[in-house]
C-alpha cells in the first residue's frame, strides 16, 4: 500500500508537474506574447486537470484560472470555484475583465 499509496502517487506527481515546465514551453500554441516560450497545450491540460494552459498562466500568473474560454477544461478551477461556492475557500482571483473582452460569470475576478 505504501508503494502504490506514496511511493508511485508521488512519482506520477512530479512527472506531470515536470512535464508542464518542460513540454509546455515547447508544444503548443501561444495566445499571448510574453515574452517566453510558454505555450497552451490541450492534451497535457487534461493529464493535469487544467495546468497546460500554460500560456495563460504566464500571462496573468496572479489567476487560479487558467483555462480561460468554457473549452479550455481546467479541472482545478472548477473544484476551486466549487469550493468557493459551498463557503470552504474565499477570495479566489480570476482573470480580470479587460483580458477576456466579454466574460462570463466564471471568468471574472469577483467569480
Amino acid at each position: 500500500m505504501i508503494v502504490w499509496g506514496f511511493f508511485i502517487s508521488t512519482t506520477v506527481t512530479y512527472h506531470a508537474t515536470y512535464t508542464i515546465n518542460s513540454l509546455a514551453h515547447k508544444w503548443g500554441r501561444q495566445r499571448f506574447d510574453t515574452g517566453d516560450d510558454s505555450r497552451n497545450n490541450f492534451v497535457l491540460a487534461i493529464l493535469t486537470m487544467g495546468e497546460g494552459w500554460h500560456n495563460n498562466h504566464h500571462h496573468y500568473p496572479a489567476s487560479v484560472r487558467q483555462g480561460l474560454y468554457w473549452w479550455e477544461i481546467d479541472i482545478t478551477w472548477y473544484i476551486l470555484w466549487l469550493m468557493q461556492r459551498v463557503g470552504i475557500v474565499h477570495a479566489l482571483r480570476g482573470w480580470p475583465d479587460s483580458l477576456v473582452g466579454e466574460p462570463d460569470a466564471t471568468t471574472r475576478q469577483d467569480a
